[in-house]
C-alpha cells in the first residue's frame, strides 16, 4: 500500500450542543489520538451557552485538524448527517459531546479495518461516573451472536466513508434511538464487519441527564415513530428478518417498557405494553417464535437483557408481573 493508503484520513463527527461543560475533555481526547492523521468536525448546533466560541478556538489554535461548523438547532440526527456530509476522511468515526476516547482508540479500529478490510469495525464501551468509577463495561468477542450489537449507538465503531455513503446510510430525526436507524443498517449492509475484543470509547454516565433519571415518562417520546421508520428502511434496503434482526426488535420493545415504566405509573406503562405487543403481532408477527430469546442467547448480551426478552417473548404474564414490581423498586 501506498502511505496514504496505510496512514488513510480519518474522520470524527462530533454534534454539539450546549456541552461547555464537557466539550474540551472531548476534543482534547480527540486530538491526542496516538494516531495522528485525523480531523474533527465540530458541527454546533445552536448552542445558547460557550460552547460555540469554544469550539472556533480549537479551530484557531489546530486549523489543519478541526472544522468548526454552526447550524441552526436541528438537532443532534441532523448536525451528524452534516458531518458525514463534510467529512474527508477514507473511515469516519463518532463521538458525542461529553464522551471521550482512549488515546489508542483511533488507532486500534483502523488497525483492524485495515488488515480485514471490513466496512465497519465494532468495538465495546465503559460508562464512567462524574468521579470516574466504571458503571458498566461493554466488551464484545468477535464470537459472540451480539457481538455486533453490543453498542447499538453509532459511536464506538469505525466505518469507510465511502461505504456510508454509497448506501445513502443517515440518521433519523427522531428524538430517541435515532441512531439505530443509521448503525442496524450499516451493519447489515456491509460486505464485512469486524468486530474486536477492545474497549476504548467512554460513554459518560451524566447524572444530571434525563435519561439516566428514574422519572423518564414514554410520553413525546417518538419510540414508535423510530420503530416505523426502521422497518420501513429494512424493506427499501431489502434487509430481511434474520433470527438475530427479529430479537433486535422484541429486545427494543422489552427496553423501552423498562426505561419508561418508573415515570410512566404502571396504569399508562400498562397501556403501552399491550400497545407494542399489538405492534409487533402486526409489523413482526412471528416475534413470539424468537429463538434467541432463552436466559443463554445472544451469547455476549447482559444476563439481565436475556431474562428481560426471554419472560417478554415467552411468558407475557410473568414480564408484566415483573414490570408492575418494577416500579416499586429504587
Amino acid at each position: 500500500m501506498s502511505s496514504s493508503d496505510s496512514h488513510p484520513l480519518v474522520s470524527v463527527v462530533v454534534p454539539v450542543y450546549n456541552s461547555e461543560k464537557y466539550i474540551c475533555r472531548c476534543l482534547d481526547s480527540i486530538l491526542g489520538q496516538t494516531y495522528p492523521n485525523i480531523e474533527v468536525i465540530c458541527v454546533d448546533d445552536g448552542s445558547s451557552d460557550d460552547s460555540a466560541a469554544i469550539l472556533d478556538r480549537y479551530s484557531v489554535q489546530d486549523p489543519a485538524r478541526v472544522i468548526v461548523v454552526h447550524q441552526v438547532n436541528a438537532g443532534a440526527a441532523a448536525a451528524r448527517n452534516n458531518g458525514v456530509a463534510l467529512a474527508c476522511g477514507k473511515y469516519l468515526t463518532f463521538a458525542d459531546n461529553d464522551d471521550w476516547l482512549d488515546a489508542d482508540f483511533v488507532g486500534e479500529l483502523l488497525e483492524a479495518a485495515l488488515s480485514s478490510g471490513a466496512d465497519v469495525v465494532c468495538s465495546g464501551y465503559r460508562r464512567p461516573d462524574e468521579s470516574g468509577k466504571i458503571v458498566l463495561e461493554a466488551k464484545p468477542r468477535p464470537d459472540d451472536e451480539w457481538g455486533p450489537y453490543v453498542a447499538e449507538a453509532a459511536w464506538a465503531k469505525l466505518y469507510r466513508t465511502d461505504f456510508i455513503r454509497d448506501n445513502h446510510i443517515e440518521f433519523l430525526s427522531t428524538n430517541i434511538l435515532e441512531d439505530l436507524y443509521f448503525s442496524l443498517p450499516a451493519v447489515e449492509l456491509a460486505n464485512k464487519v469486524e468486530v474486536i475484543r477492545y474497549c476504548g470509547y467512554n460513554w459518560f454516565w451524566n447524572t444530571q441527564s434525563v435519561s439516566n433519571t428514574n422519572q423518564r415518562t414514554s410520553e413525546g417520546l417518538q419510540f414508535e415513530q423510530t420503530l416505523d421508520a426502521l422497518l420501513s428502511l429494512m424493506g427499501e434496503k431489502g434487509i430481511s428478518f434474520t433470527p438475530i434482526l427479529l430479537h433486535y426488535f422484541v429486545r427494543l420493545v422489552a427496553w423501552f417498557l423498562l426505561f419508561t415504566r418508573k415515570g410512566d405509573g404502571w396504569s399508562t406503562s400498562h397501556n403501552n405494553l399491550q400497545h407494542y405487543i399489538g405492534w409487533l403481532d402486526m409489523n413482526v408477527p412471528s416475534w413470539r417464535n424468537d429463538s434467541y430469546a432463552k436466559p443463554a442467547h445472544p451469547t455476549g448480551d447482559a444476563m439481565a437483557n436475556r431474562l428481560a426478552v426471554f419472560l417478554f417473548a415467552k411468558h407475557p404474564k410473568v414480564f408484566a408481573a415483573a414490570l408492575k414490581c418494577y416500579g416499586l423498586i429504587g
